[in-house]
């Protein structure tokens, strides 16, 4: 992996690119494949009975959510670890504000199909993917999002038409929006470069009234940064094009866990109070304050850029125990250039 040395992060050396392997003993091929072959043909039949008919009839968001359930069963999830950052085990229905509700946006972190399977099994979600070098968004299904983790990063999946948060939430100022704010898959072992698109949104927002629907926008003002993590690890896909890989490793190890970190909420009106936000960033350290326009008027002040995404992205660090890296789409694509001029199987 000498060669790759150019992608890895100088401050804490980190490959986020790498896809992992774990070692496999000859024990467990046999059962690898007994397992592949009983449940493949199960999730294959489920998932294309979901995407082609029943996600189109009248059947509740319940029972739809149910049926996404039943796929993550099917291929071997069978534990969800959730955790809330603040919020002792056994009384979070104690505290319903520290979960994500209709108005919320998700930030989250990026690294596997089984992402945008959870969030759509949880939220039912709007689901966008930001371009790397413009502010703007791109509003994906989860079919489209599932199939975006194995395509080669670009800046423009699947030509969708581009649109901005602001956009979208004020079109749907009740639902629940998730954006994947690093862009592009990981193998999650650290948090990649944030696209400009969520602190562009941070920028350009207005503050509504203090009951949060002045603007008819967010009505909550609530962003939660929520981290995926899996155990095994080897679930992730950082290379394109690993389909096969993927399933393989999904349906023929016997059971997964999805770590679920949801971290304090950041509210924007609050962000902008802040006179300065220190960066924990390996990469880079960043002090500037916040701009304000007339410090007597609360509604005029705007946040510096950079300030969401680093509250969001150290939030993230912070709940996943991972590190932040100076690396994000753009390295990726010189990753995935090098990966196959050296003719390396995707593994």
């Amino acid at each position: 992996m000498e060669k790759y040395t150019q992608y890895r992060d100088r401050g804490t050396g980190i490959a986020p690119f790498i896809p992992i392997t774990t070692p496999t003993s000859t024990f467990s091929l046999p059962l690898a494949a007994v397992l592949y072959v009983l449940r493949a043909p199960v999730l294959a039949a489920i998932s294309v009975s979901y995407f082609l008919f029943l996600q189109f009839m009248p059947l509740g968001a319940l029972f739809q959510k149910g049926i996404l359930w039943i796929c993550m069963l099917v291929a071997g999830v069978w534990w969800v670890d959730l955790q809330v950052e603040g919020v002792k085990r056994g009384t979070l229905s104690r505290y319903p504000d520290r979960l994500p509700s209709s108005g919320s946006i998700i930030a989250s972190t990026f690294s596997s199909p089984l992402d945008a399977l959870y969030l759509a099994a949880t939220f039912d979600p709007i689901f966008l993917v930001p371009s790397f070098d413009t502010p703007y968004v791109f509003q994906l299904t989860l079919l489209q999002l599932m199939f975006y983790t194995f395509a080669p990063p670009t800046s423009k999946p699947y030509s969708t038409k581009p649109t901005t948060i602001a956009e979208v939430v004020s079109k749907n100022p009740y639902r629940i929006i998730v954006i994947f704010p690093e862009g592009t898959t990981s193998n999650g072992r650290a948090l990649l470069r944030f696209a400009p698109a969520l602190d562009t949104f941070a920028t350009h927002f207005k503050i509504s009234g203090e009951n949060g629907h002045g603007n008819g926008m967010i009505p909550k003002n609530l962003i939660f940064p929520i981290s995926l993590r899996y155990l095994p690890s080897n679930t992730t896909t950082p290379l394109p094009n690993s389909y096969g890989e993927f399933l393989w490793r999904l349906l023929g190890q016997p059971s997964h866990t999805i770590k679920v970190r949801i971290g304090e909420a950041v509210r924007i009106r609050d962000l902008e109070k802040a006179e300065t936000l220190a960066s924990t960033s390996s990469s880079e350290t960043i002090t500037e304050k916040t701009v304000v326009r007339n410090p007597e008027d609360s509604t005029s002040r705007v946040p510096r850029t950079g300030a969401l995404e680093e509250r969001v992205s150290e939030i993230l660090a912070r709940v996943g125990r991972i590190r932040r890296v100076g690396l994000g789409v753009k390295e990726k694509i010189g990753f995935w250039n090098a990966w196959k001029s050296q003719g390396r199987k995707k593994k």
